[in-house]
């Protein structure tokens, strides 16, 4: 049993792309997994309905559960290996009781100053919130999405160090997510990255990869 949370307070972070190929690669491994689109914008079950159109094997079912999804979460746990949660920009009351049951809270951020400022009302929220998780921390993790190719180390280094200097208990993953074609069009086509052709997604394939590694070890232990 596992809850894996995609989320933040801020929208447009890259959420349910993220959610959507989590599923995805774990399901590539043999395990089960469940996504649960808790987003008015419905990204991850449209999707699902995309994949489920074409055909696309193996089966990554899609949820949709915009009210009191606590629930469903807890009981579709029970009988999946892993429940990845996709859940929309909301105020952080609403998010919280997503963050007392998660396993796993990752917060995909881009690279600009209202992202920044966004992860760190999170993190100052969350940091108030520990005693309510059940294992008196929420496992919070953020990484650098759709981050544009031009990017340079210096922008790197400057957003890094921003963030750490503002959120010190906060994981940053060193791994990233850089803005490529190949995330649109597996969107369209309704795959998960991993199940792009190498030829044309080898790069994003590797940097999802090492992404999904890097977070999966701050993953709260049973």
């Amino acid at each position: 049993m596992s809850i894996i949370v995609s989320g933040h307070i801020k929208g447009g972070t890259g959420k349910s792309t993220i959610a959507t190929s989590f599923a995805t690669k774990i399901v590539q491994s043999g395990a089960s997994a469940v996504v649960v689109d808790v987003d008015e914008t419905s990204t991850s079950a449209t999707w699902f309905a995309i994949r489920e159109g074409e055909g696309r094997t193996p089966s990554v079912p899609v949820v949709q559960q915009l009210k009191t999804p606590v629930p469903v979460i807890i009981e579709l746990s029970k009988k999946y290996d892993a429940v990845i949660v996709d859940v929309g920009a909301r105020d952080i009351d609403t998010l919280t009781p997503l963050a007392r049951i998660c396993d796993l809270w990752i917060a995909p951020l881009g690279i600009g100053q209202p992202d920044l400022s966004a992860t760190i009302q999170l993190y100052e929220e969350f940091s108030r919130k520990h005693s309510q998780h059940k294992a008196q921390r929420i496992p919070l993790v953020s990484v650098f999405n759709k981050v544009p190719s031009s990017w340079n180390t210096s922008e790197e280094i400057d957003a890094r160090e921003f963030l750490a200097e503002q959120c010190p208990e906060l994981v940053i993953l060193k791994s990233y997510i850089k803005d490529r074609k190949a995330w649109r069009d597996s969107g369209r086509l309704g795959l998960g990255i991993t199940e792009m052709p190498a030829r044309e997604a080898l790069k994003a394939i590797e940097e999802f990869d090492a992404f999904f590694a890097e977070a999966l070890s701050h993953h709260v232990k049973h």
